[in-house]
């Protein structure tokens, strides 16, 4: 080993939780020597998990690229930046001028949300290339959030998150937070505070499909049939009318509609949902009694509760209950984080809606915040007479990812031209006739801009550039920004001074609209940084709700941050926010939002299809296919690096015993799952950690295209893709694909 070994401190940016490390640094070498978790983090307390070694293994894996590449007849050949992206802007301009805007298509994966700069220069290629076709992982994750966000409070990236250090009562719902290190819920170590709950005498309830580890670690672990949650929390919220207990706190001055709401939920009973949804009514009575009687209690819920028949209705619900009871907006309920940079992320202003402005071209699906849902992508790229012929992919693996991934491999054949930014020849950058990979974290300095609005308490974190990339590398904001300038004919430095200027007339505004005079000149002799990105970030921090405000009152900046002895500032506990933040027109809160209500017929049109139904496993092979989350995994993007694929399979059918007597499956043979769309051979585990009628495949699998260049997931764990078992299916009120509760047929083999 070399003499040359250097202690740092960064920021994990593998998963939401941006945990605090430190690192031994081999100069001489240029290696990460050792990766542990720093004591000294005032949030996460030397408390790391799996993830924490992924992107020194993504540093160092051998088969990431490290130079653009084209695809020929001979295979992939390198070659330079200028003819990489002179040859896409003409390509894409070409397509764009002969066949319209709409003739081209962006996806967006979600490793973007853990690069500052890629997201600064994202809208500027958004803009230049002008497309309605634009999708991401966000249509398979959270759009019914993001939604009920902008109809009750105005900006769809206000999401309310669980204080838990403060709460008495924590109920988790379609969330596995010990595993997926939270979401939407920035907490290090989600298993510690739910200990800490539990030791001061609080609570915590898990209530889903399968007995979790969040479960496992929960005081009381309900059953819920998958796709009922939203009768659940309806009958919740009637049970709460029914106390006639209604408690709206300090926002009792800003709700509309509370009446119309207790119409709207009578329906729903704790008896009439009971046999729907698999909890007894007794038990759903004693759980909004434990509710009631907590001092103080988050209600909390996730990716579970979105990619469902009826995820807009069941994140309302989830929202409403916390307004209902007065745990909104409370110390110990659900709260809205302060972010350092002063902002909640590109939402519009309230009377804007973020839905419903254009639609699909084949099937007239309606956007949601600016996306169509990905599980469109096939049948959009080959609409006949209105064809996608030129696709970009950032960071993403649809074709893994994404409902009827199948559909999508075969579509991506009958574009004209592919471009993708990834670091990786996968099973879907392999279909581009260009690739452009890009530095990875080590590589360039970073900020948790994204999940520092989503985070448990305050904080403002930076990583600095560990190493200097190898020649040939840029960083993916960079080549955002070089592909936004040729599109727009523009030079880079242009480009650049345009979204600076753009900046800096924001923050001129948001003085302004705080109480204090700001000019152009005065930013621009005080702002600092190495880069514009960072430039970027101290224009944000020193005009947000901690900055210095460029020198009228005491403050942070970004060189606050880069000179802290840790990679993390504590900002503080969450903080009251309402009604300050409103941004609805009306300044104010309706229950019974057109964005809710009218779902409502559809959502009792399915109750009374569905009321009495028999819950239980009948002789039939009839179940209903669920997701599941590992610790060692990050949706497909870690399945190459050998320490995460290796031991047991964890691609498996999890089912439980008595289904498996009931069907003649026995542990760890396989088993042919059929849905409407498709089959696959897979191992069955039986557990009794499932519920009933339910079986749980995990995404992110399916490595079983040649092409790829990614050996380690090929060879040691290829498994299926459960995304190709889904249909085309979408909780319609808000253009959500929907994957669980998704029915299926299980046979032996």
């Amino acid at each position: 080993m070399s003499n040359n070994i250097e202690t740092l401190r960064r920021i994990c940016p593998t998963c939401e939780a941006c945990c605090g490390l430190i690192m031994q640094v081999d100069r001489d070498q240029n290696k990460i020597v050792s990766i542990k978790g720093d004591p000294d983090d005032h949030r996460s307390k030397g408390y790391v998990c799996a993830k924490s070694q992924a992107f020194n293994y993504i540093y160092e894996d051998t088969e990431r690229l490290r130079h653009p590449v084209k695809k020929t007849i001979d295979g992939w050949q390198e070659i330079s930046w200028d003819e990489a992206l002179d040859t896409i802007a003409a390509k894409f301009s070409h397509i764009r001028n002969t066949h319209g805007k709409d003739a081209l298509s962006i996806y967006v994966g979600n490793p973007l949300g853990h690069d500052f700069a890629a997201g600064v220069y994202l809208q500027a290629l958004m803009t230049a290339i002008g497309t309605e076709r634009f999708f991401s992982a966000g249509t398979v994750d959270q759009m019914p959030q993001q939604r009920v966000c902008w109809g009750l409070i105005g900006h769809e990236w206000l999401f309310p998150v669980p204080d838990l250090s403060r709460t008495d009562m924590f109920i988790c719902m379609g969330a596995n937070p010990l595993v997926s290190q939270g979401s939407i819920l920035g907490t290090p170590n989600v298993k510690g505070a739910m200990l800490d709950i539990q030791q001061r005498g609080g609570k915590c309830v898990v209530i889903d499909p399968r007995r979790t580890a969040t479960a496992e670690a929960a005081d009381q672990h309900l059953f819920i049939k998958p796709g009922t949650d939203a009768y659940f929390l309806m009958a919740f919220a009637n049970t709460l009318f029914e106390r006639n207990d209604i408690r709206l706190g300090h926002l009792s001055d800003y709700i509309d509609n509370v009446d119309g709401l207790k119409a709207a939920v009578a329906r729903y009973t704790p008896e009439s949902t009971a046999s729907l949804t698999g909890i007894p009514a007794q038990t759903l009575r004693q759980l909004v009694t434990d509710y009631y009687a907590a001092e103080t209690a988050a209600l909390y819920g996730r990716i579970g509760l979105c990619t469902q028949e009826f995820g807009l209705a069941s994140h309302w619900m989830l929202m409403v209950i916390s307004l209902l009871t007065g745990n909104f907006d409370r110390e110990g309920g659900m709260m809205l984080a302060t972010a350092p940079t002063g902002g909640s992320g590109p939402g519009g202003a309230g009377d804007v809606k973020p839905y419903g402005r254009w639609h699909s071209k084949v099937r007239g699906v309606p956007e949601t915040c600016g996306e169509l849902p990905a599980s469109l992508m096939a049948e959009e790229i080959t609409a006949t007479g209105n064809e996608v012929r030129g696709l970009l992919t950032i960071c993403g693996n649809p074709v893994l990812s994404v409902p009827r991934g199948d559909k999508i491999h075969t579509a991506l054949d009958t574009l004209d031209f592919m471009v993708a930014l990834d670091i990786y020849i996968n099973e879907t950058t392999s279909q581009a006739d260009i690739i452009l990979p890009s530095t990875v974290h080590p590589e360039h300095s970073n900020i948790d801009v994204t999940f520092q609005n989503f985070t448990t308490r305050n904080y403002l974190s930076f990583s600095p550039k560990t190493f200097e990339p190898a020649p040939g590398l840029k960083d993916l904001g960079e080549i955002i920004l070089e592909l936004a300038a040729r599109m727009s004919g523009l030079s880079r430095d242009e480009m650049d001074g345009f979204i600076y200027q753009g900046m800096v007339d924001m923050v001129v505004k948001r003085a302004e609209e705080h109480g204090y005079s700001l000019s152009a000149d005065t930013i621009n002799e005080q702002v600092s940084g190495d880069s514009s990105p960072e430039r970027f970030a101290d224009l944000m921090i020193r005009s947000g709700p901690y900055g210095d405000q460029f020198g009228h009152r005491e403050g942070i900046s970004l060189q606050a941050i880069k000179d802290h002895p840790q990679a993390s500032m504590d900002l503080g506990p969450l903080q009251q926010r309402l009604p300050g933040m409103l941004r609805t027109p009306s300044k104010r809160m309706d229950l019974m939002h057109e964005a809710f209500a009218n779902d409502l017929p559809r959502l009792q049109q399915r109750f009374v299809e569905r009321s009495g139904q028999n819950l239980e496993a009948d002789s039939s092979n009839d179940m209903l296919l669920i997701g599941r989350r590992h610790v060692r995994d990050m949706n497909s993007w870690l399945h190459n690096l050998k320490p995460y694929v290796r031991g047991s399979n964890r691609c498996t059918a999890k089912v439980n015993p008595a289904d498996a007597e009931r069907l003649g499956l026995t542990h760890e043979a396989d088993v042919r799952v059929v849905s409407s769309v498709g089959e696959a051979v897979i191992p069955i585990e039986i557990s009794d950690e499932m519920m009933p009628g339910v079986v749980s495949i995990p995404h992110g699998f399916g490595h079983v295209y040649q092409a790829s260049k990614q050996s380690n997931a090929l060879s040691i764990s290829p498994g299926i893709s459960c995304n190709n078992l889904i249909d085309e299916s979408l909780d319609e009120a808000s253009s959500t694909c929907l994957v669980n509760g998704v029915p299926v047929k299980l046979f032996a083999v």
